[in-house]
């Protein structure tokens, strides 16, 4: 996998009404400091620093993190659906990038 794709899982099937657990995981370095020949040389600061969840377009999560946060980090949360609809998932780092992903909830 390379760095910033994104992998999420959600139920096949769900009912209305239902209580669903969205999981998310991003391949991410989360690095603090940068390296040259095996030695670190200067800090790096390239960590996922806040991570944001809508479903049909309505915030449903949201998360702040810090440096402390393993490689590849992965993230669970529970959202309770009323309609078929999708879920996207953004990931935003400190060197200002953003990974997003999605999944479709379908009844």
């Amino acid at each position: 996998m390379s760095t910033g794709q994104v992998r999420m899982r959600v139920p096949e099937k769900v009912k209305a009404g239902e209580v669903v657990t969205v999981r998310a995981l991003i391949t991410h370095p989360m690095e603090i400091m940068a390296f040259k020949d095996g030695k670190p040389v200067e800090k790096n600061y390239d960590f996922i620093h806040k991570v944001e969840a809508t479903y049909n377009g309505k915030k449903v999560f949201e998360a702040v993190t810090s440096q402390a946060v393993s490689q590849n980090p992965f993230v669970s949360f529970q959202v309770k659906v009323d309609v078929p609809g999708v879920v996207r998932i953004q990931f935003f780092d400190t060197q200002g990038k953003t990974y997003e992903g999605q999944a479709e909830i379908k009844f």
